[in-house]
């Protein structure tokens, strides 16, 4: 399927809708097999745009990527002021549960890679609920360093792949899931691979999302601020003012 593509703030973003975000991961994993290769899909948001700028590593992690779609409402909203209007904001928490209702008409192997002890666990559980005993779901939690590691790396890269999933979810945090794929995109032997936020702790219960009416009025950074002031203060409040640099510069191409 052909993909219309909006380049803002530095990133050529696929622009589509939900029902051809699914087709055309869909196309990616059905392809990937039948070649033995792997394709690695962002989701960018407010702050992966400023550690893209700030962060060389990072902004090498999404140009191997093969598929970027938008997740965060300020961009949705910057986007329609620029005349570059974005379809749908399709974030990894609403994506997610979509592909695993796609896993399951499919009958594609689906298996997720980090959060806390259990997290993982439990979605399988849910996953396992919903959708039969026999839905073909795994998951892997490492210990914190792995990355740095090369015997926990290995065995991670050994139970993913031992497992041989179609697709993957990596749910250890930005930017460290993007670069967890990105470095070992040639070890991984999955179709399509996809660093999901924290969806995977939304499903489990062990975060709540912010209720839809924050969602739709751009606040849901801000529901996640007031859950977790601490964590989120930095990144709200410091990191992510760069954005408004990032809009002046976007103004003046």
């Amino acid at each position: 399927m052909e993909r219309e593509q909006i380049n803002i703030f530095g990133i050529n973003f696929d622009n589509l809708d939900m029902c051809n975000a699914l087709k055309t991961i869909d196309e990616l994993i059905v392809t990937n097999k039948s070649i033995g290769s792997n394709s690695f899909v962002v989701t960018p948001n407010v702050d992966h745009l400023v550690n893209i700028n700030k962060n060389k590593a990072f902004k090498k992690a999404y140009e191997k990527a093969s598929l970027r779609l938008v997740d965060g409402m300020p961009i949705v909203i910057v986007s329609r002021l620029f005349n570059k209007p974005f379809k749908s904001k399709l974030s990894g928490a609403d994506l997610t549960p979509k592909l695993l209702e796609l896993a399951y008409e499919k009958n594609y192997k689906v298996f997720i890679f980090g959060s806390q002890p259990g997290v993982a666990d439990e979605v399988v559980k849910k996953c396992k609920k919903e959708f039969g005993v026999d839905f073909n779901i795994g998951s892997y939690s490492p210990p914190f360093g792995f990355e740095n590691d090369t015997t926990e790396l290995k065995k991670s890269l050994n139970k993913i792949n031992e497992f041989s999933p179609d697709i993957l979810f990596v749910s250890l945090g930005s930017p460290k899931g993007e670069l967890f794929i990105a470095n070992n995109l040639d070890s991984l032997k999955v179709p399509v691979s996809i660093q999901v936020g924290a969806a995977i702790d939304f499903m489990a219960g062990t975060v709540k999302r912010a209720p839809l009416w924050m969602q739709k009025l751009c606040l849901e950074w801000f529901y996640r601020f007031l859950k977790e002031p601490r964590r989120m203060f930095k990144r709200y409040f410091v990191n992510d003012l760069y954005f408004v640099k990032l809009i002046l510069k976007e103004l003046t191409k």
